[in-house]
C-alpha cells in the first residue's frame, strides 16, 4: 500500500504513468529502477536490517507464545532455508554493487564511511541512521511482542525456552547496536545535526510502516509452517507500551529540536528540481530505495525467528 500510494503521488508530480527509466531520487542521478535496486546503498543498511530482524523476532519470541508441539524437522529446515536466501541476497547484491558502482564505493558504504552522495565521515551512514533506529527497535519490540498466535487448547502456559531465544536475540542486537556505534562514535555533538534528524524524521516515516510490518509477516508465516498455527490475538501489556512510548519520546524531541530549523534548505536539490522538492516529494521518493532492505528483512527475520523455535 504504502508504495503505491507514493508510487501515484509520484507519477503525478513528474505527469507520467511510467516511471522506471525516471530520474526521482533526490540525487539527482537516480531513475526509479536505480532507486529500487540502489546496490551500494543497500550494502551500507545491512546492519541496520539485521538490528531490526533481531528486535523484531527477539520481541515476538520474548511474549513466549502458549506452548504447541512443533515438527524439529520443520523448524530447522525454515531456518536454514530462509538464512540461505538471506545470504545468498546478500552475496548477490554485493557483487551486484561491485559491478556497477566498483569495489571502492562498494567498501566504503560497507564500513558505513558514506553518508550520502558527496558526504563522506566515519560511521557516516550509520550513525545518522541511529537517530531513528532506537525509536523504531523499540517500536518493533513493542509491536512484535503484541501479537500472540496460539493453537486452540494451547493453554496460556509460556514456553520460557522460546522467552529465553527473544531475550538472546534483543541482546545480539543490543550489542550489534552498540558495538558498532563505539568503533564509529563521532561525539555526541554530531547528533544534534540538523541534517541527521530530517534525515531520521524520514526513516521513521518510512520503515515503520514497511519494513517492521514485513518482518512481521516473514516471523508469522515462519510460525505458521513449524507449528500450523493459524490464530492470533493482540495482547497490550506493558513490555508492549513502555518501549514505544521511550520511542515516541525521542521522536518528539527529534521534532522539537527541528521546529525553528529550515529543513527545505538542508534538502538536496536535483537537476529535475532546481527549486528543491517538498516534503511529501523526499518522503515517497525515499521508500523506493529501501526496495532491497524490504526484500531481504521477510526471510532473514523468520530465519532468525525460527533458530529460537
Amino acid at each position: 500500500m504504502y508504495f503505491a500510494i507514493s508510487y501515484c503521488y509520484l507519477a503525478w508530480w513528474h505527469g507520467e504513468i511510467f516511471l522506471w527509466n525516471t530520474l526521482i531520487h533526490e540525487n539527482g542521478r537516480l531513475t526509479l529502477s536505480g532507486s529500487l535496486f540502489y546496490f551500494d546503498h543497500f550494502i551500507a543498511c545491512l546492519p541496520m536490517i539485521v538490528l531490526f530482524s533481531l528486535f523484531t523476532a527477539g520481541g515476538f519470541a520474548l511474549a513466549g507464545h502458549p506452548t504447541t508441539a512443533i515438527d524439529k524437522f520443520r523448524a530447522s529446515f525454515a531456518a536454514a532455508t530462509l538464512l540461505a536466501v538471506a545470504v545468498l541476497l546478500i552475496l548477490g547484491s554485493l557483487a551486484a554493487s561491485i559491478y556497477t558502482v566498483g569495489g571502492q564505493r562498494t567498501i566504503d558504504y560497507a564500513l558505513q564511511r558514506i553518508e550520502r552522495d558527496g558526504v563522506m565521515s566515519t560511521g557516516g551512514n550509520w550513525n545518522q541512521l541511529q537517530l531513528s533506529n532506537v525509536p523504531i527497535a523499540l517500536g518493533a519490540i513493542s509491536l512484535s511482542y503484541a501479537f500472540i498466535m496460539f493453537a486452540p487448547g494451547a493453554g496460556g502456559q509460556r514456553d520460557f525456552r522460546l522467552a529465553t531465544g527473544g531475550k538472546i536475540c534483543i541482546a545480539v542486537a543490543t550489542i550489534l547496536m552498540i558495538g558498532i556505534s563505539a568503533l564509529t562514535f563521532p561525539g555526541w555533538q554530531a547528533f544534534l545535526n540538523p541534517r541527521w534528524m530530517a534525515h531520521s524524521v524520514r526513516e521513521l516515516a518510512t520503515y515503520p510502516l514497511t519494513g517492521i510490518p514485513i518482518a512481521l509477516i516473514g516471523i508469522l508465516l515462519a510460525e505458521r509452517y513449524m507449528s500450523g498455527q493459524k490464530a492470533w490475538v493482540v495482547k497490550v501489556g506493558s513490555i508492549s507500551l513502555i518501549p514505544i512510548a521511550v520511542g515516541l519520546v525521542i521522536v518528539a524531541g527529534q521534532l522539537i529540536w527541528l521546529m525553528n530549523v529550515d529543513v527545505m534548505a538542508m534538502a538536496q536539490k536535483p537537476s529535475f528540481s532546481a527549486d528543491g522538492l517538498s516534503i511529501p516529494y523526499l518522503l515517497t521518493s525515499h521508500v523506493f530505495e529501501h526496495f532491497l532492505d524490504f526484500v531481504l528483512i521477510c526471510p532473514l527475520s523468520g530465519g532468525i525467528y525460527a533458530l529460537t523455535r
